[in-house]
């Protein structure tokens, strides 16, 4: 029984990580980047898993030119000889931001409190 409230409290967990994940993914996305076909947005997939030998996993799928968006890059400008550099910080800055507020939910907040209420949701003895 312990088990199961484990578990059901880290799909929890990483639910709601994920959700967060995307709503603010998609708020810093639409404020720097211009959209043609929206792919980019769209394509990603959050995914969460559970099964008897691991507690929980959240899986994140997108795009691959996502990820390389937000590498720096130098870009020369027609007008002038000078040099600029340009990312898009819309891929590490979540992927670490959430990986540590995850890893934090997780070794803080199980109390007896939210066991308890953990059981009575799944009206379990």
């Amino acid at each position: 029984m312990d088990t199961i409230v484990k578990k059901e409290f880290v799909r929890r967990i990483l639910e709601d990580e994920a959700s967060r994940f995307e709503k603010n993914q998609s708020l810093a996305m639409r404020k720097i980047l211009t959209f043609h076909t929206g792919q980019t947005e769209s394509s990603r997939i959050f995914k969460v898993e559970t099964a008897d030998n691991f507690d929980g996993k959240l899986t994140m799928k997108h795009l691959a030119r996502q990820r390389f968006l937000d590498i720096k890059r130098k870009k020369r400008s027609r007008k002038s000889r000078r040099l600029r550099t340009t990312r898009y910080p819309i891929h590490n800055r979540f992927v670490f931001g959430h990986f540590y507020s995850i890893a934090n939910r997780l070794m803080v907040d199980f109390t007896n409190e939210v066991a308890e209420g953990i059981k009575r949701d799944l009206k379990l003895p």
